[in-house]
């Protein structure tokens, strides 16, 4: 009984030990499979290089950092480190010497204004400036700033300066001398005056980027309607109010007759 126990177990390890073999030789090398080293399909590289396609508007600011649409890029940022990104180290830096922007050039001198149109650094920054030359009795005529204060020092010359500020209030007038500054509100008309037969020089500045001016004769005379200018005048007739308009000067210009026969000018 055990010797026949023993054989039906040896007959069962015999069937087991054949299936494993047939199983490894349906599994053994020489079967066909892919090769682990066979070349990947091409795919479309992710690290494949941008084409080149710069804008319009990019070659226009690379070529003019005062282009209206780099400045309204640097103008909308939503915090000073993103507008700091979009600047350079020059957007920095303002030569009155050498600008050609924001000047205006009369008889009487020549004016430069630094602010957030030709001036970069300025935007978002609340501040502006303008150097005046003024020659010999020259006089920045009567003008606005309508959107700021300003603050007016001289640097080398003794200068009348005036300034109305609105309807019934009083016209102030003063003397400002080397090292002396004068205060000039917002909106108010105001003016400079060289009293010197030398050229003098003097430095405004102002708390907005963007302070507007606005000459008055010229305004007044050169821009408004003649019947709307006549009316004012009392009823002036259009043909004179023409030839006023032919004797308006460019600002800065000469100034009071008293400085001109003081210097011989």
């Amino acid at each position: 009984m055990e010797l026949i126990q023993f054989l039906c177990l040896l007959i069962i390890f015999y069937n087991v030990s054949v299936s494993q073999q047939l199983s490894i030789r349906a599994n053994s090398p020489t079967t066909t499979t892919k090769s682990t080293s066979t070349t990947k399909p091409t795919t479309k590289s992710t690290s494949t290089t941008r084409p080149f396609t710069t804008t319009s508007n990019n070659v226009s600011n690379a070529s003019n950092p005062l282009a209206p649409s780099r400045l309204e890029s640097i103008k909308n940022s939503y915090s000073e480190l993103n507008l700091l990104s979009k600047t350079n180290p020059s957007d920095f830096i303002f030569d009155f010497d050498k600008a050609v922007t924001g000047v205006s050039t009369g008889t009487g001198g020549r004016t430069v204004s630094a602010t957030a149109a030709n001036f970069p650094g300025l935007i978002n920054h609340g501040i502006a400036m303008t150097i005046g030359f003024l020659a010999p009795c020259g006089i920045n005529l009567p003008h606005t700033h309508p959107r700021a204060t300003e603050i007016n020092f001289s640097v080398d010359g003794d200068f009348q300066i005036g300034f109305f500020q609105e309807n019934g209030a009083s016209f102030i007038m003063n003397e400002i001398h080397k090292n002396q500054v004068a205060v000039f509100p917002k909106g108010a008309i105001h003016f400079e005056q060289n009293l010197n037969c030398v050229p003098a020089t003097f430095v405004a500045a102002f708390n907005s980027e963007d302070p507007g001016v606005l000459t008055i004769g010229n305004s007044f005379f050169g821009s408004l309607p003649a019947t709307v200018v006549g009316a004012s005048l009392g009823g002036l007739n259009i043909t004179t109010i023409e030839d006023i308009r032919v004797h308006l000067v460019q600002n800065p210009s000469i100034g009071i007759a008293e400085c001109k026969k003081r210097c011989g000018l």
